[in-house]
């Protein structure tokens, strides 16, 4: 579906992806430099086009000389002058099937913003001979850069982990909602009404705020609910250095859709690669470079997303609707064929991380609509607890069939949606305790009617549940259990892996009995007799419990 504010997509024209998201320092030119190479080495001709007009830097990472244009003449034209087109100021790079393109030296004078139009200069792109044309927007919210990201057809918003960039991105979306109102084919009809509107709005406008300006008009309010469902951005995380990070993506993409109606899908996460960014810090870019020889696996990954982009978009299907009475995978963006034990763990996992991390409240007017949002999801996961299988899709105990290999939840570098592995609440820790022994007779199993009453405040087994009874009382895998007594211990993924010298990965894999992931049976048992030591159970009948149930499937 991609991008609906601007031209629609046909063959006959270039795709243009715009890298944005205002954070200065967060990567975008050496993400746009690596894609580049990466789409060039698939036969793709590929424009880059510095949009930075006061420093631009691309060139320096593509290995071109800086551009430089003589103007004293009558023929080439300045950019934004009338006549004048981006074509005229194209040249080759160090790279086959890559050119570049400076609006920084397409002007007569520097350090002055170009009287040039995001629109027009969208229109003259569109008319030119290559296969992709990947734009590199300058940090800040310069109208320029920020109509061009949201004309584009795939906007990208590139943004770190930290505090600063969630907020700057935030603002870049705001300003972004602000420009597509505009753009909207309605607008026209009702200027004045709209200058009206936008000239009331607070920096930290919202959908709320924006529906109160409209002051009941009905064009208005659906100007104003059609350009936040027509706009459709994708978010990629930068400099990931643990799974944490990683699943922040999915949980700031929910924010965004709750205080602005934009719900950006989820397009990738690059982890934080030391000799990558030290090489493009220390060196001038104009020799042979590291990226040239191997660009990293994350970026390969956002290439492929890139070419399979309709794939992606059918993964998280939007607009994601917002009424109460909407099938509670389409409420999260995600498909409703997502199996119910999956959901359930999203919905867990997404009230959780809304009750932890206390970034979340950059993204909202009102802070504590952080909380208000986390309330709502766990009363909704209560529901989904109660919820008929038949509503959801395949597989909705959560089990595959026998000799089918358990699906992956590791989150993956592509960005494809999976439910995040995060630390739950605090608790205090529990004493020492038995893992289930090995042949033991279970106790008898509670009445299903009654699982959705006995789960605690934070959604894991209670005592009244046997969460320390068999695994066969409770039909527990026995990574559930593992997780169930992590989650009690009171330790996250990253604490474990911490005190046990196991990788997330691997733990990951434990928990959820990925198949695919699993280490080979003499490492595997090494790893459950350590996670026993730290978790304080008999390690010999967590190991003998967990390898019954590998071979059964």
């Amino acid at each position: 579906m991609l991008n609906r504010i601007g031209p629609e997509l046909h063959a006959e024209r270039p795709k243009v992806v715009a890298f944005g998201g205002g954070k200065g320092g967060a990567g975008r030119s050496t993400l746009c430099a690596e894609v580049a190479r990466s789409l060039a080495r698939k036969n793709q001709r590929v424009l880059c086009l510095d949009a930075s007009w006061a420093c631009p830097t691309l060139n320096v990472l593509l290995h071109a000389e800086e551009p430089r244009f003589d103007f004293h003449g009558a023929r080439l034209l300045p950019i934004g002058a009338e006549g004048a087109h981006i074509a005229d100021f194209i040249i080759p790079t160090g790279g086959k099937n890559i050119w570049l393109a400076n609006i920084g030296a397409a002007r007569h004078f520097p350090f002055v913003r170009p009287r040039l139009g995001a629109d027009i200069l969208i229109a003259q792109l569109h008319e030119l001979d290559f296969d992709w044309i990947l734009l590199d927007l300058a940090a800040g919210l310069d109208p320029l850069d920020v109509g061009l990201f949201t004309l584009s057809d795939i906007p990208i918003l590139v943004g770190t982990p930290e505090p600063a960039a969630v907020r700057t991105i935030t603002q870049y979306l705001r300003s972004a909602f602000y420009q597509a109102l505009g753009y909207h084919p309605q607008a026209p009809a009702i200027r004045e009404q709209l200058l009206e509107m936008l000239y009331e709005q607070p920096l930290n406008m919202n959908l709320d705020s924006l529906l109160a300006s409209a002051r009941g008009a009905q064009m208005a309010e659906q100007i104003v609910l059609e350009s936040g469902q027509r706009f459709e951005p994708y978010l990629l995380i930068n400099l990931v250095r643990e799974g944490s990070e990683r699943d922040l993506s999915h949980v700031l993409c929910h924010a965004w859709h709750r205080e602005l109606n934009i719900f950006p899908r989820v397009i990738a996460s690059v982890e934080y690669e030391d000799r990558r960014w030290f090489y493009n810090r220390r060196t001038s870019g104009l020799g042979p470079g590291r990226g040239d020889e191997s660009l990293s696996r994350d970026t390969e990954a956002l290439v492929k997303n890139l070419f399979d982009i309709s794939l992606l978009d059918a993964r998280f299907p939007r607009p994601a609707p917002r009424g109460e009475n909407a099938h509670p995978a389409l409420q999260l963006g995600i498909s409703r064929e997502t199996p119910k034990n999956d959901l359930r763990q999203y919905y867990r996992r997404l009230w959780e991380s809304y009750r932890r991390e206390e970034t979340l409240a950059l993204v909202f007017g009102n802070p504590e609509d952080r909380v208000r949002i986390a309330d709502d999801l766990e009363r909704k996961y209560r529901e989904v607890l109660t919820m008929p299988n038949e509503v959801f899709g395949n597989d909705s105990s959560g089990r595959s069939p026998a000799n089918a290999p358990q699906p992956r939840t590791q989150p993956s570098a592509s960005g494809a949606f999976s439910p995040p592995r995060l630390a739950t609440s605090s608790k205090p820790a529990p004493p020492k305790r038995r893992a289930p022994a090995a042949g033991s007779t279970p106790p008898p199993t509670p009445d299903a009617k009654q699982d959705a009453s006995q789960i605690d405040e934070v959604g894991e087994p209670t005592e009244r549940m046997g969460s320390l009874a068999p695994l066969g009382a409770n039909k527990q895998s026995p990574g559930e259990f593992v997780a169930a007594m992590r989650r009690e211990a009171n330790l996250s993924l990253q604490d474990l892996s911490l005190r046990s010298h196991i990788g997330i990965k691997f733990l990951t894999a434990i928990e959820d009995v990925d198949l695919e992931v699993l280490p080979r049976p003499v490492y595997l048992r090494g790893y459950l007799r350590e996670i026993a030591r730290i978790l304080e159970v008999d390690a010999q009948p967590l190991i003998d419990t967990y390898f019954r149930y590998l071979d059964n499937q």
